[in-house]
């Protein structure tokens, strides 16, 4: 690693920004409510994988295009919310139908992956959150800003899962308890479908 960048100094901002409760942090408990730890864990994965596709954008200045292009802004962020309030509409649909013996089977892993990556890509928030935030830890006389970008992108990955991984699992340990009773395990699936309805409305209002 470029011995120029202040990695100390960086992955405790990084760490403090991974534990500030965010649509990323929220997404995941409320998959780990509904379904249980491992959802929740998978969710996070994919989240991950979100968030290293925005590092690779952020890197060689795609996002670029987010920031000078109200359109492209505007569009992505109505695909973004849509996607979200469409999460929301069939998880608070699920609820009066779920068998609790098969409440933590809910969604295949597979779709819990890609519905936590997707969540991340379709967000420009997070695309500009990535163009602002990492330039700054890269040295000014760096030979490699796009390779600088990346590992710090990909560093910023690693600790937001951890601290994602962590909030899911405990989050799905109270899941376990709320499946011994039908009616807790339809409110948590109603909860983690408000949640999502709240995140993709507000995505849809928010201003550039």
């Amino acid at each position: 690693m470029d011995s120029g960048i202040q990695w100390g100094l960086f992955m405790a901002a990084s760490l403090a920004l991974a534990c500030t409760p965010g649509p990323d942090m929220i997404y995941v408990v409320s998959r780990a409510l509904a379904q249980g730890r491992m959802a929740g864990l998978i969710s996070a994965a994919g989240l991950s994988l979100g968030l290293a596709a925005h590092t690779l954008l952020a890197a060689f200045g795609v996002t670029v295009l987010l920031q000078t292009s109200e359109l492209a802004f505007t569009a992505l962020k109505v695909v973004g919310a849509c996607y979200l309030l469409w999460m929301g509409v069939q998880l608070w649909r699920a609820a009066p139908r779920i068998d609790i013996h098969a409440a933590g089977d809910r969604l295949p892993t597979r779709a819990l992956f890609l519905q936590g990556a997707l969540s991340a890509l379709l967000n420009p928030k997070l695309a500009l959150f990535f163009l602002a935030f990492l330039p700054q830890f890269v040295p000014a006389a760096s030979a490699s800003p796009t390779r600088d970008t990346v590992l710090l992108g990909l560093a910023f990955s690693v600790v937001g899962i951890g601290v994602q991984a962590l909030a899911g699992w405990v989050a799905g340990s109270l899941s376990q308890a709320l499946r011994r009773n039908p009616r807790a395990v339809a409110g948590a699936f109603r909860f983690s479908g408000a949640l999502m309805l709240i995140l993709g409305l507000r995505l849809l209002v928010a201003p550039r």
